[in-house]
């Protein structure tokens, strides 16, 4: 996966109405997420981190999206190409942020180029 960062401006659905993105696969999900008539909101600048402990040593988490839908449901969303899903710190942050948003009555969903774990 080739990292390639940058800013999209004339985003319609981010509060901030322009958000930065680390890959390519993040500014194709953005601009996804941005025509998605479900979604009310979205945005990579929510201040959402999740503690979590890999091998023994504690670390925060800050997930790539927090999604609001139209019927006032969230979700985190976060982008991971497809060798980064294999890593353990993937497995351990995606545990702890599924854990995170059930506590708070939300969603967490994995995307990929491709396919979307949910």
């Amino acid at each position: 996966m080739e990292s390639k960062r940058g800013s999209l401006s004339g985003l319609r659905k981010s509060p901030l109405k322009a958000e930065t993105y680390d890959s390519h696969l993040e500014r194709d999900y953005m601009v996804e997420l941005d025509h998605d008539p479900a979604v009310r909101e979205w945005t990579k600048e929510h201040g959402v981190t999740i503690p979590y402990r890999l091998l023994g040593t504690g670390h925060t988490y800050h997930p790539d999206f927090l999604v609001t839908y139209n019927d006032g449901s969230k979700q985190l969303h976060e982008t991971k190409g497809l060798p980064l899903l294999f890593w353990l710190s993937t497995k351990i942050k995606r545990q702890s942020a599924e854990e995170y948003c059930a506590s708070r009555g939300w969603k967490y969903k994995l995307v990929t180029k491709g396919f979307r774990w949910r």
